[in-house]
């Protein structure tokens, strides 16, 4: 069996390391970086996570996610709209992600609740899947491209607007919900029980479920609400594949917490341990364009130096 090992922020230092990377050790995986095959992948692991599922171009991760936040089918377009707080630093915006505890369901439902009446002659609807998973319904097709969340976290929302023939649209949207959202913030100041306000609304991967099924490989492990909803939208199961979907270091990045992503990376270095001994063939995918190839005779090539895992963060940070 093949298996493919998909983990977000592999290749990124840990939250608080600053200008200088502490000395980090992972055996396994610095023998897989060391040693195995360097191959191109896609830039995204959404991409990837669509590939290995047998998805082309067109797939995005709104539907399949509404799905495992839901149990529906959507029969329409569906968009990801995450509350994000925004704030003015000088001449630009900066956008924030909030955290779980910052926003709590009764709050999420007061903000769908005036979009809702809002903007109802636009034909779009708000719907709370939880205090952090929002979901737009509108009734036209998108015509625009949105960048994901994670590559506008901590950046200025300039860079990162809609693009394509409802760009416009949608950047008015996106100012009137600013100020929908501030008035309403104002008004029930008193009752809101959120530490941080939701200043706005961040869409993105708009589009609808495929007409074709997909192919799940036969073990698929991860809480990840696209994984998920991949899974439920099945139509079978390819016994030569399966997907290991491992976020923990992606989340430890998001909470700036070294213990975790320290935890994280370790148990990466067990499960790598035991996979690159008994497993036919492995890929580990990174993200950036990125993915490592691994046979068990590749343990072999003792011409390759092993790296460190700090020395290859630094070096790879050098790069940037």
């Amino acid at each position: 069996m093949i298996h493919h090992l998909l983990v977000p922020c592999l290749l990124e230092p840990p939250p608080t390391a600053g200008e200088s990377t502490p000395v980090l050790r992972a055996p396994a995986l610095e023998l897989l970086l060391s040693r195995g095959d360097q191959e191109p992948a896609a830039d995204r692991l959404e991409t990837t996570l669509f590939e290995l599922f047998g998805l082309g171009d067109g797939a995005v991760a709104a539907p399949f996610c509404w799905l495992a936040d839901s149990g529906e089918e959507a029969t329409g377009w569906v968009m990801q709209a995450a509350p994000v707080y925004l704030r003015a630093d000088r001449d630009q915006l900066l956008l924030f992600e909030l955290d779980e505890e910052q926003l709590s369901l009764a709050d999420a439902e007061a903000y769908a609740a005036v979009f809702n009446e809002h903007f109802a002659e636009d034909g779009l609807k708000l719907k709370i899947a939880s205090p952090l998973r929002w979901y737009l319904f509108p009734q036209r097709p998108v015509e625009a491209i949105f960048s994901p969340l994670s590559e506008v976290s901590g950046r200025s929302i300039a860079a990162f607007m809609p693009e394509g023939k409802d760009a416009a649209y949608w950047a008015w949207v996106a100012n009137e919900i600013q100020m929908l959202f501030f008035q309403l913030a104002e008004k029930r100041e008193n009752e809101m029980k959120s530490a941080v306000p939701v200043s706005g609304l961040w869409f993105s991967s708009a589009g609808t479920l495929p007409s074709e099924r997909p192919v799940a490989p036969a073990e698929a492990e991860g809480d990840d609400c696209l994984l998920a909803g991949l899974k439920q939208y099945t139509a079978g199961t390819d016994v030569r594949h399966a997907l290991h979907f491992l976020d923990g270091m992606e989340r430890a990045r998001r909470r700036q917490d070294d213990g975790a992503w320290q935890q994280a990376l370790d148990d990466l270095g067990h499960r790598l341990d035991r996979l690159m001994s008994d497993a036919d063939e492995l890929y580990l995918y990174a993200g950036y364009g990125k993915a490592y190839h691994w046979k068990k005779h590749m343990k072999y090539r003792l011409w390759r130096s092993r790296q460190r895992f700090g020395s290859i963060l630094a070096e790879l940070e050098k790069g940037k």
